[in-house]
């Protein structure tokens, strides 16, 4: 069990930023929804990356998370990804594409991309119930309990405590609060632990790289699979997605600058492309 804090670091000035933060996208959020802020360019990962010669998209089911993935909306190639103070984080050219996302805040890093989407999916398809996440110090943090219930921690901001209490309404208000509180006490290494390995030659859609971060910082870093696609001899590439700390809009990563063919690439392709936080492992 741990015995110091499980949150993740917060500047002092934080909790304000959050708060300015949280009503803007609450605005927002009454007129576009949940994961999206704009969801109206007409461009998505699917219409804006077409497979490089030779390959074709791996199949997927119409209503399977792939899918979905394939069919998020991306911003206009002209605009850049902001940070959660609404700072521009990029130049167009920069990376090959942005996703169109309404941030949470501050909280909202590299891991908590794929917890959002996994979170976003499940929901969207009446399986939120069945939603939970492990928090590094080891609890369940469950959607249905959290409509039923109370999660805090204890005094020493270590241990997450549950408390029944009225029943709440489902609202995208509330599932909102439900994941900024789980993306504060979970984070890479939870989902490592909480989430079995899988072997590189069956990668898709959706599979994760967890990779431990720099020599004695002690942060990792996440990336997710939008997409892949593959030649007749079964070799595949793939769209790798990734959010950052401080918190950002999730991009689509490339190789050559302004050249948004080359976001289609190999493991040990993006893996090179993002050495700096070591081999990490699906």
């Amino acid at each position: 069990m741990l015995t110091t804090p499980i949150h993740k670091p917060r500047s002092r000035w934080a909790v304000i930023g959050v708060m300015l933060v949280a009503a803007v996208m609450a605005r927002e959020t009454t007129e576009a929804g949940g994961l999206c802020i704009r969801c109206d360019s007409g461009e998505t990962v699917m219409s804006q990356f077409s497979p490089p010669p030779g390959f074709s998209r791996v199949s997927a089911a119409d209503q399977g998370f792939a899918s979905w993935l394939r069919n998020l909306p991306l911003l206009p190639s002209d605009q850049t990804a902001l940070d959660w103070r609404g700072n521009s984080v990029f130049q167009p050219g920069d990376v090959a594409g942005v996703l169109d996302w309404r941030l949470l805040g501050e909280v909202e890093q590299c891991a908590d991309v794929a917890i959002r989407l996994v979170a976003e999916f499940m929901e969207s398809n009446g399986d939120g119930d069945r939603l939970t996440f492990r928090s590094l110090s080891g609890q369940r943090i469950d959607w249905s309990k959290w409509l039923r219930g109370n999660y805090g921690v204890d005094d020493a901001g270590a241990v997450i405590e549950y408390h029944p209490a009225s029943l709440r309404q489902k609202s995208r208000t509330e599932f909102d609060r439900y994941l900024t509180f789980v993306m504060t006490y979970a984070n890479t290494a939870s989902l490592r632990d909480e989430w079995m390995p899988v072997e590189d030659s069956v990668l898709r859609a959706g599979d994760v790289l967890i990779q431990p971060g720099c020599p004695g910082s002690g942060m990792g870093h996440l990336s997710i699979i939008l997409d892949a696609c593959e030649d007749v001899t079964g070799a595949r590439l793939y769209l790798f997605a990734d959010g950052y700390t401080p918190a950002r809009m999730p991009v689509i990563r490339q190789q050559v600058e302004s050249d948004p063919a080359s976001a289609w690439m190999t493991v040990p392709e993006y893996q090179a492309l993002q050495s700096q936080f070591g081999i990490g492992r699906f």
